[in-house]
C-alpha cells in the first residue's frame, strides 16, 4: 500500500520543530511538503519565554489552519494556570495530547474540569514511563482516548504491536518512532528491518487517525516517510 492509499484513511503527522526555530518559522519549512497534513504544536514546557513567543506567532499560526490540522502536546505536568494555554488552542486543535504524571487522581482533577469544558474525547493520553498511563486510566475506569508512541514503550522493553492489541479501539494518535543504538536514543525514524515495525504494519495499515512523525529533524521525518511509502 502506498503512502498516497494510506493517506485516504490517516493523517500524517510531524511535531512543530523539525529545524530550529519558532512556530511559525517551522509551518513555513513545512507548507509545500505535501506528504504532511498535520503538525503537533509541542508545548513540552510553557513558560513566560514560549509563552510571549506563541501569542506573539498565534495569528499566523491561525493563517496554516487551512493547510494543517493541529493538534497539541501539553507541558508535562500541568497546572491550573496551564487552562489558559488549553482554552486559546481549544479552537485551533484536533486534540490535546497530555503526559500522565506521577499524581494520577491530581491530574485527573484537572483534565475532567478541561474535559467538561472542552470535549471529553479531545484529552489523548500518552504512555510514557512504566506504570504512569495504567495509573491515569484507572481514574477514568480505563475509558479515554489514547496516543501510543512507540520509542516510549521500546524503550521499557514492551511491543508496540501487543499495546495496539489491548488498546486500539482507544488510539486516536501514533507516535511513530524508533530508537537509535542499544535502545537509549529515542525519537528515532522507525527501519524496515526493525522487526517492532513489521509486527505493527497490519495495524498501521487498518488505523484511522493521526499518524504522528514525532522526529526533531527533517532528515528524520522523510526517512520515516520513505519507510511508511515502502512498507505499509
Amino acid at each position: 500500500m502506498s503512502l498516497e492509499k494510506l493517506g485516504k484513511k490517516i493523517l500524517l503527522a510531524t511535531p512543530s520543530w523539525v529545524m530550529p526555530g519558532t512556530y511559525l518559522e517551522n509551518l513555513r519549512f513545512l507548507r509545500d511538503k505535501n506528504s504532511i497534513d498535520a503538525v503537533e504544536l509541542l508545548f513540552f514546557l510553557y513558560d513566560d519565554g514560549i509563552r510571549t513567543e506563541f501569542l506573539r506567532e498565534l495569528p499566523g499560526i491561525r493563517d496554516f489552519a487551512k493547510r494543517f490540522v493541529f493538534t497539541a502536546h501539553l507541558p508535562g505536568s500541568l497546572k491550573e494556570e496551564h487552562e489558559e494555554l488549553v482554552g486559546t488552542l481549544s479552537p485551533l486543535v484536533k486534540h490535546f495530547i497530555v503526559h500522565p504524571a506521577a499524581d494520577a487522581e491530581a491530574e485527573a482533577r484537572f483534565l475532567e474540569t478541561w474535559m467538561a469544558r472542552y470535549g471529553r474525547q479531545r484529552f489523548l493520553l500518552e504512555n510514557t514511563s512504566p506504570g504512569l498511563l495504567e495509573a491515569l486510566l484507572a481514574c477514568f475506569d480505563g475509558d479515554a482516548p489514547l496516543c501510543m508512541d512507540t520509542a516510549h514503550l521500546l524503550m521499557e522493553g514492551r511491543s508496540p504491536a501487543e499495546f495496539a492489541r489491548r488498546y486500539g479501539g482507544q488510539i486516536r494518535e501514533v507516535h511513530l518512532n524508533g530508537t537509535g543504538e542499544g535502545g537509549g536514543d529515542s525519537h528515532k525514524a522507525p527501519r524496515a528491518e526493525d522487526g517492532w515495525f513489521l509486527e505493527l504494519t497490519p495495524f498501521l495499515r487498518q488505523f484511522s487517525g493521526i499518524v504522528n512523525l514525532e522526529l526533531f529533524s527533517w532528515d528524520e521525518v522523510q526517512r520515516g516517510i520513505d519507510c511508511l511509502e515502502e512498507n505499509v
